[in-house]
């Protein structure tokens, strides 16, 4: 069976699915086959499995203490993958759709609050101030790489762009002026064009880092010392700078941050929110109007 995994996996890199969910979802297959073996004591083919086997599985997830979430994904690989396995004449039937997952209650993803933001962007100026002050010139390393992580905080905090999409801005993508500027995504999620106008402060830290950004053949915007700052570089500088700030901090919670605070602070309508993120239904951004626990505990505290 595992051996049917590599071109299940080649096939979702064809339909333009990220990274990490062909992992998911070849690591969900795999976990259900391997679940399934043991069951019934023999190795089954795509062909074999029926819709009980399924349902069976379905069983065995709420029991072994799956949330809804977790459940559901593990569901829709299974349904992706045998949809996959009947056009391949792997599997007669896709015995994974009838089955249906478990509803759930959908919260609002973690974003941060005005503190957070604030610890965040106050260590990153200090950590730059600090760089400059100790250093011999602007053309340090080390004061390079503190500018850039201070304009790359802003750009994610009020673009909202995925960790990807940042990584693989180059400098012509980048439009800055006097009172206004944009980020241009040429090949965002879904293979989606979109432009994000730029507020004053991502602005204000992109136009500072390129005056000390090293020139040279790689026209990335954002370079590390062996070149390109890729997906994990942007990853770990996030972590680093929010282990500082004593900020637990992604470049994900970043981008959650800026839809919650778009809907709660600037109150900007679904439509436009959806646009600026990059969402290809607004029913994924209605997930940001959503109570938080925190939101809940508050009303909860106000009955007398």
């Amino acid at each position: 069976m595992i051996a049917d995994l590599e071109p299940f996996a080649t096939y979702l890199q064809e339909q333009d699915r990220s990274p990490h969910t062909i992992a998911a979802y070849t690591r969900d297959v795999a976990a259900f086959f391997t679940w399934l073996n043991e069951k019934t004591g023999k190795e089954l083919a795509p062909v074999n499995v029926t819709v009980f086997d399924v349902r069976k599985y379905r069983e065995h997830l709420i029991a072994a203490g799956r949330k809804p979430a977790g459940l559901n994904r593990r569901l829709a690989s299974l349904r992706t993958f045998f949809a996959w396995a009947m056009a391949n004449d792997l599997a007669t039937t896709n015995p994974a759709a009838p089955v249906q997952g478990q509803s759930e209650v959908r919260r609002p993803p973690k974003a941060l609050s005005a503190q957070e933001v604030y610890r965040l962007r106050r260590t990153a100026a200090e950590q730059r101030q600090l760089a400059v002050a100790k250093a011999d010139g602007a053309s340090s390393p080390t004061v390079i790489a503190a500018w850039r992580d201070e304009a790359l905080l802003n750009l994610l905090l009020y673009t909202g762009l995925r960790v990807g999409e940042a990584a693989a801005l180059r400098l012509d993508d980048l439009v800055l002026g006097e009172r206004s500027g944009k980020v241009i995504v040429r090949l965002g999620k879904g293979r989606k064009y979109r432009e994000i106008p730029l507020h004053k402060e991502a602005r204000q830290a992109l136009a500072a880092y390129l005056k000390v950004r090293p020139g040279g053949e790689d026209d990335h915007l954002f370079l590390g010392q062996r070149g390109p700052l890729g997906s994990r570089g942007i990853q770990l500088q996030v972590a680093a700078l929010g282990r500082t700030a004593e900020v637990a901090v992604t470049p994900h919670v970043l981008r959650h941050t800026f839809g919650t605070r778009l809907l709660r602070e600037a109150g900007t309508d679904l439509v436009t929110v959806a646009a600026l993120m990059g969402h290809a239904s607004i029913a994924t951004t209605q997930i940001y109007t959503q109570p938080g626990e925190a939101d809940m505990i508050r009303e909860v505290e106000k009955l007398g």
